[in-house]
């Protein structure tokens, strides 16, 4: 496994160009001065992700509107914002001081005002992911220009997630290194779909490390099966994204382009169960195979025992012919009490009671 990954290292090495972790949003801003609120303009918001637990921020051509009159401000910049991924999969930052405005470079604008005005109190809050961010924005002008302005960028309306820590085991040409601890996080878009990112993947063998980076399948198709799992299956390629983890400079996975990979899994609120294999044959000559958590769920009581689409008495039935049998199938003991009895058929009436 040594020797692979070593030969994996050398390969990425060689590719030419260095991936820059830098996102590029763009997001309506809201401007608010003096309680007075001119109409929402679009802005463009820049994220580089240093690799070691912070960002650098900057709202890029801030201008001042109202009506016809236009006041060129500049780039508000803040840099090295330390970041916290929080419960839910979103990267939340703060800061609290003063900064120095710098010149903006959109065409057409030969001035720009925010450079003159010295250090400037501002109080920053934000939360962001791979596709949007919020953030709100407090610049105390008072002293200079009698005014407080409050920015906001983007909207607070980020697609709930979930960020499952399970154990990762990665078989490379059946070659299999000691098992790891991975995050995936899990967005579920309300539509019968999800989105899943294995964060920060990386290939291990003991002191080696080969940082590959987070991979990400969107708009996968979920279907809720009679064990009470969402199940989902994607055969396709990706191309792998650039992760965010501290201390990793440089992420070799988009360096690979388009790669093909087979994703089938299934999950509930409390784990996942998903095998990712990864077909690197063209670029490195390896087969990497994926196994994230383990398929030891805990069967979840659904009450649709005949696997008909629904809860009725028909159910009620298997319970009681269940209770019949000389050696009871435990799979109907719904309230996990050992013994299949009058209480499941109760469980049974309590769910149809429900719906």
């Amino acid at each position: 496994m040594k020797k692979t990954l070593l030969t994996i290292f050398c390969i990425l090495a060689s590719l030419l160009g260095m991936a820059q972790n830098e996102t590029v949003y763009t997001e309506p801003l809201l401007v608010i001065i003096n309680d007075e609120t001119p109409e929402p303009q679009d802005a463009n918001i820049v994220v580089q992700d240093n690799g070691n637990g912070t960002i650098n921020f900057v709202l890029k051509n801030f201008i001042l509107k109202a009506g016809a009159e236009e006041t060129p401000i500049g780039n508000i910049c803040v840099e090295n914002l330390s970041y916290t991924v929080e419960s839910d999969g979103l990267k939340h930052f703060s800061f609290t001081g003063s900064i120095n405005i710098q010149n903006g470079d959109q065409a057409g604008v030969s001035e720009w005002y925010g450079p003159y005005l010295g250090p400037i109190p501002v109080v920053l809050q934000g939360k962001l992911n791979d596709e949007k961010l919020y953030v709100t924005i407090d610049i105390d002008m008072q002293s200079v220009l009698q005014q407080m302005i409050h920015v906001q960028l983007g909207t607070d309306d980020f697609v709930p997630s979930k960020v499952y820590t399970e154990q990762l085991l990665v078989i490379i040409n059946d070659e299999t290194p000691e098992p790891q601890d991975a995050n995936i996080v899990v967005q579920d878009n309300g539509n019968g779909t999800i989105n899943f990112v294995l964060k920060n993947f990386i290939l291990k063998a003991g002191a080696d490390e080969t940082p590959i980076g987070n991979i990400c399948v969107e708009n996968l198709a979920y279907t809720v099966e009679s064990d009470g799992l969402k199940h989902f299956s994607f055969t396709g390629s990706i191309n792998i994204q650039n992760g965010d983890q501290a201390g990793v400079s440089e992420w070799y996975g988009p360096l690979l382009g388009p790669i093909p990979v087979v994703l089938q899994g299934k999950l509930n609120d409390e784990k996942l169960y998903v095998t990712i294999d990864i077909d690197m044959q063209s670029v490195l000559q390896q087969m990497i195979h994926v196994q994230l958590g383990t398929d030891d769920f805990v069967a979840e009581v659904t009450g649709d025992l005949n696997n008909d689409g629904s809860i009725d008495i028909s159910d009620a039935v298997v319970v009681l012919d269940a209770m019949a049998s000389d050696v009871a199938d435990m799979k109907f003991d719904l309230n996990k009490d050992n013994a299949v009895d009058i209480s499941d058929f109760v469980v049974i009436l309590d769910l149809m009671a429900q719906q």
